[in-house]
């Protein structure tokens, strides 16, 4: 996350989930879609997970 600004965790899904690269990433499409247009997808080695995360605050309403 080195090059995310103040980010947002939107979801974090556990690497033991043999899907969570393909999870996540479909979750950061889901996230860009709606109210997260810089939504993407991350490891986090200290977690052991996949996370998904956006520039904090989301869209402007």
């Amino acid at each position: 996350m080195s090059h995310c600004t103040n980010p947002t965790v939107l979801e974090r899904i556990s690497d033991a989930d043999p899907r969570a690269d393909s999870r996540a990433e479909w979750l950061a499409g889901e996230y860009r879609a709606g109210r997260y247009p810089t939504a993407h997808a991350h490891y986090d080695l200290a977690t052991e997970a996949f996370i998904v995360v956006a520039q904090q605050g989301g869209a402007s309403e």
